[in-house]
């Protein structure tokens, strides 16, 4: 049996749900017969893209996306410092190169575009609670029973791969009128919308999926 060649990806992520949701991916596309190559995701649950440079060992240059929220405007200044850190990270060792995957407010809108285009923008980022059950046809009472592992992963195991399609679709639908109406935000070498809803994780995934030949 031909046995595919694996492509390597590195993340850093904020949490768990993110954590969850990139090994699910992993899973998607290694199991998809499309698929060019298989994946191998190295994911790390860090905040810091310091700590988590010092952890790598590669011979080859790589890149590493750090998978964070913008959570909201007041949060802004600490949404740089991170961006800042990962600049600073990037210069611990040559070969490495830290790479902006961010959702403004938070990861739960890329999961709420896997099934719907939510351009509206929202006051706080508890609102997406309604988003998520309505999207998924649940009653979750909070965020973080919505994110205990058992009823993600119950979420995760409802979508498909042309879900991820559907939502990276949506992401750029949103990121087409942010540029019609927004003035994005260069800082330390990245740059980010400071509105919700906002992002530009899709473009990664896009990216991998492109890869291996599925998108």
């Amino acid at each position: 049996m031909f046995k595919k060649e694996c492509r390597i990806y590195y993340f850093s992520v904020e949490g768990e749900t993110e954590k969850w949701y990139l090994e699910w991916l992993q899973g998607q596309i290694n199991s998809n017969e499309n698929a060019r190559y298989n994946v191998k995701f190295i994911l790390k649950v860090e905040k810091n893209p310091k700590k988590m440079i010092k952890k790598i060992n590669v011979l080859s240059d790589i890149e590493i996306l750090h998978v964070f929220d913008f959570e909201e405007l007041q949060n802004e200044m600490s949404f740089q410092r991170t961006l800042s850190v990962m600049k600073e990270a990037s210069k611990l060792k040559k070969k490495v190169k830290y790479v902006l995957g961010y959702c403004n407010y938070t990861f739960d809108l890329w999961i709420i575009l896997h099934k719907k285009c939510a351009m509206e923008n929202r006051s706080h980022r508890r609102n997406y609670l309604n988003d998520i059950n309505r999207c998924y046809s649940k009653s979750f009472e909070s965020m973080l029973e919505y994110k205990e592992e058992a009823n993600f992963k119950r979420i995760l195991n409802s979508l498909t791969i042309n879900d991820v399609l559907y939502a990276i679709q949506n992401a750029e639908r949103i990121c087409e009128k942010n540029e019609i109406i927004y003035q994005k935000i260069k800082y330390s070498s990245y740059e980010y919308y400071k509105e919700n809803p906002s992002l530009n994780l899709h473009e990664y995934i896009k990216d991998i999926l492109q890869t291996v030949n599925i998108c």
